[in-house]
């Protein structure tokens, strides 16, 4: 229970404090769950990568670290622009609830803090695509111990359309 109200406080705060690009009335809009389609051409993409190595920095296949993986895997398959660190993937999202979650909504766990650090896609019944930083791009429950433990909440992106804005 504890961990449920250190990241309600953190999400308080970066509501209150924070703002970026992403965070414009426009996209408020657009906060429905990607449809079927797009879900599915994200998870079919960002499977090709299974197995890359993890990398601290890294946002290429040479090797990924979580955020890089999320954001790069966004922008290539979909077309979606999103902040490229973890604290600005929780800025530029917005919480919903577990039972709410849908393939390609972002999900968030505690690993080395007491605020969320780490990201991964949902992809469907109860497992998430991420990059590990011990075992590179893998495919997780949320029923894992270790995962379950440390799950930190679901949250939709407000994204920012390339095609539009470019």
């Amino acid at each position: 229970m504890r961990l449920s109200i250190s990241f309600s406080s953190v999400l308080l705060i970066l509501a209150v404090g924070c703002s970026g690009p992403a965070r414009n009335a426009d996209n408020f809009s657009k906060l429905q769950p990607l449809s079927k389609k797009e879900a599915g051409t994200l998870i079919a993409g960002a499977s090709n990568h299974i197995g890359e190595p993890y990398r601290y920095g890294g946002k290429t296949s040479r090797g990924w670290d979580c955020s890089g993986y999320v954001t790069s895997m966004y922008r290539r398959y979909l077309n979606m622009k999103l902040p490229r660190s973890t604290k600005g993937l929780l800025t530029a999202s917005v919480g919903i609830e577990p039972k709410n979650r849908k393939p390609g909504d972002l999900i968030f766990f505690v690993i080395d803090s007491n605020k969320p650090s780490h990201v991964g896609i949902y992809i469907g019944k109860n497992n998430f695509i991420h990059a590990s930083s011990s075992k590179g791009v893998i495919v997780s429950s949320m029923k894992e111990d270790y995962y379950r433990k440390r799950f930190a909440g679901f949250r939709r992106p407000l994204y920012i359309d390339l095609a539009q804005s470019e």
